[in-house]
């Protein structure tokens, strides 16, 4: 059995890897994002939804793979105006750069989470 991140994983069963994931990810995410960046929570819910949204997509037209820039962009355009003000408001920089390493990290993040079986 080959090792799948969780956004492979829910890209290939959405609604199984959500229910399974985004209770832990919503909750201890966010505490720990709390935590680090406070202020930040919101967005950071924001952008994992975000993200599962254009997995999803993505899966249902069969492009899971070598579409990072894609799904990068599909993320933006969901999440991306609340992220920047939300890095505004918290005082740190709101650049486009500062959005995609925003969005990078919470991947990151997602992608370091257990999948569903």
């Amino acid at each position: 059995m080959s090792f799948k991140s969780w956004l492979v994983k829910v890209g290939e069963d959405f609604k199984k890897g959500l229910d399974f994931i985004l209770p832990w990810l919503k909750g201890a995410g966010q505490v720990a994002v709390d935590v680090f960046a406070p202020g930040l929570g919101p967005a950071y819910n924001a952008t994992v939804t975000a993200v599962a949204l254009a997995e999803q997509n993505f899966a249902a037209l069969g492009k899971q793979s070598g579409t990072g820039a894609q799904k990068l962009a599909a993320v933006v355009g969901i999440a991306g105006g609340l992220v920047k003000q939300a890095l505004a408001d918290a005082g740190k920089p709101n650049d486009d750069a500062a959005v995609q390493a925003y969005i990078d990290a919470v991947v990151k993040i997602l992608n370091a989470a257990p999948a569903a079986n």
